[in-house]
């Protein structure tokens, strides 16, 4: 897919004073490659985890896709700071008014203030002050580096049917038998992904006590969790948005 646009081009002509002779407009034509679309089949189980068939899933990948997952994670994790820490000076450290002792005759270094930076008990210089660390991306950016971590884990990637009509109350023995029947070992520390289409409390609370368990709906979906999970489980109505959301038939 391509998509060509026409532009005018202001050149300036030379003339016979130099370079301030007049402007001619040129007509140019450009054209730019939208991100291309993949598709790979991923194999669909059911509750029970038998096979159910497979899914076609077709996203938009990033051609230069190691550098925009980069910059996802990059900002992910900045946002994550809190930017609180705060340190005192020597202005913000209680006491030190009195001048400890005289200017001169004591052989010491003279000293204005016992909360000096230099002094145990004084003031810190150039300390951390509370500051946002937040980095922005585009929506189009952030959309497409998503895109590119959901194909690229395909490969371990599984579709089940929608969890939440078997979570009538919560309870963890069931999550866990439905982990086993999918082949899923987070005793032995593989890290899971179980992607949602919206949040269900009886199913959250099932598997929130878990270890390596990451349950995520998709309007929380991070870069950072899918390009760590060994293994990544999708429901069946969550897959239905993300075709739509970053397919083909998405706006750019």
């Amino acid at each position: 897919m391509s998509v060509t646009s026409t532009f005018l081009l202001l050149l300036a002509l030379p003339s016979s004073q130099g370079w301030g002779g007049e402007l001619v407009a040129v007509r140019s034509t450009r054209t730019t490659r939208a991100a291309p679309v993949r598709m790979a089949a991923v194999a669909v189980k059911d509750f029970e985890g038998a096979a159910a068939g497979e899914c076609d899933v077709a996203l938009k990948v990033a051609k230069s896709g190691a550098y925009i997952l980069q910059r996802k994670v990059v900002a992910e994790q900045a946002n994550m700071r809190l930017g609180t820490a705060c340190s005192k000076t020597r202005s913000d450290v209680r006491g030190g008014g009195r001048k400890p002792y005289q200017q001169k005759g004591t052989g010491r270094a003279r000293r204005g203030s016992s909360r000096s930076p230099l002094l145990v008990g004084g003031g810190v210089s150039f300390g951390p002050k509370p500051k946002s660390y937040r980095l922005k991306m585009n929506k189009k950016e952030k959309r497409l580096a998503i895109s590119t971590a959901l194909m690229s884990a395909l490969g371990r990637m599984n579709v089940v049917e929608d969890l939440d009509p078997h979570f009538d109350m919560p309870r963890t023995q069931d999550m866990r038998a439905l982990l086993e029947r999918l082949s899923v070992d987070t005793k032995n520390d593989e890290s899971t992904l179980l992607i949602t289409k919206a949040r269900h409390e009886n199913t959250y609370l099932s598997a929130r006590n878990i270890p390596y368990l990451n349950l995520r709906t998709l309007d929380n979906i991070n870069v950072r969790d899918i390009l760590k999970a060994k293994k990544v489980i999708v429901a069946s109505g969550a897959m239905d948005v993300i075709k739509g959301r970053y397919g083909e038939e998405a706006s750019a």
